[in-house]
């Protein structure tokens, strides 16, 4: 099997030669080695100019609908401060519900409003969604809705 490639010889090999002595010398870290160091930058250089060479194909991904949930908390067990969720069709956002404040809303009614949204989803684009394909936890801090007692109006 062979050898793995060093990430190190890799940057390395994108530098001048001069630039590589002074950082790789014994003025710096110590591991250049002029009985390997020109062959092994060469190699390293002709192997990343091979590669630009090689052919890419796109293949189109599956397209589904699917639907995002996005959380807007403090990190660990801390109340929802809003909501806010997403449905996607492939790889496109399709349609958009604005985030709300959950102030007073008990956990029972948080998920039976996330669940009153994805039925929302699934009327209007005629498709059946069961749950959210994800949860994206995102920082109180950071929360859109205004006005938001986080950021008040001045």
């Amino acid at each position: 099997m062979p050898k793995p490639l060093n990430p190190k010889c890799q940057l390395c090999a994108n530098l001048p030669t001069v630039q590589a002595k002074v950082l790789h010398g014994q003025e710096g870290d110590g591991c250049w080695n002029p009985k390997v160091c020109h062959n092994r930058r060469s190699f390293y250089r002709r192997r990343t100019e091979a590669n630009l060479d090689i052919e890419t194909i796109v293949v189109e991904p599956p397209v589904t609908y699917f639907a995002v949930l996005y959380l807007y908390k403090e990190p660990g067990d801390k109340p929802l401060h809003a909501l806010g969720a997403e449905l996607w069709h492939g790889q496109q956002p399709v349609c958009r519900l604005e985030p709300i404040h959950c102030f007073g809303l008990t956990a029972s009614k948080i998920k039976a409003y996330t669940e009153q949204v994805l039925q929302a989803f699934s009327k209007k684009y005629n498709v059946n969604l069961y749950q959210y394909k994800e949860m994206f936890e995102i920082s109180h801090s950071q929360c859109p809705v205004s006005p938001c007692p986080l950021h008040p109006e001045s």
